[in-house]
């Protein structure tokens, strides 16, 4: 073997153990290989993917968690049907936390819509929603 050889087996095996040696590359099972390939391609076919579908389940939350919110300050203020018809019927921008809920909903509509269902792959969406 040439000096050239043995360096390059050392400084491959050397410095980076956990990486493959010039040995290993040759014997590399095609079944093998081709099963990973079909993995990789198996994922590919999905509906959507495990990063967007969080992300929806967290636009999710959001909403449910914004009405929450609102429904306990409902019921706190006196009653959920009382309070109810004095902030949706007779609204008043400055006592009032229906305008919280609708931008709740308006962004759970717009990001689902985009992310979900057209599956959209820009930031413009979050950026649109969540300036409202």
């Amino acid at each position: 073997m040439n000096p050239l050889q043995e360096n390059m087996e050392n400084a491959l095996t050397g410095s980076q153990s956990s990486h493959a040696s010039l040995r290993d590359v040759h014997s590399i099972n095609p079944t093998h290989l081709m099963a990973r390939i079909e993995s990789y391609e198996g994922r590919e076919k999905k509906g959507i993917s495990d990063v967007r579908r969080t992300f929806c389940l967290f636009v999710t939350f959001d909403l449910l968690f914004v009405t929450l919110l609102w429904i306990i300050e409902l019921n706190v203020n006196g009653g959920i049907e009382n309070t109810l018809e004095k902030e949706v019927v007779q609204y008043d921008y400055y006592s009032s936390y229906f305008d919280i809920f609708l931008l709740a909903v308006f962004r759970f509509k717009v990001l689902i819509l985009a992310y979900a269902v057209c599956r959209l792959r820009h930031w413009w969406a979050i950026a649109v929603s969540m300036s409202a």
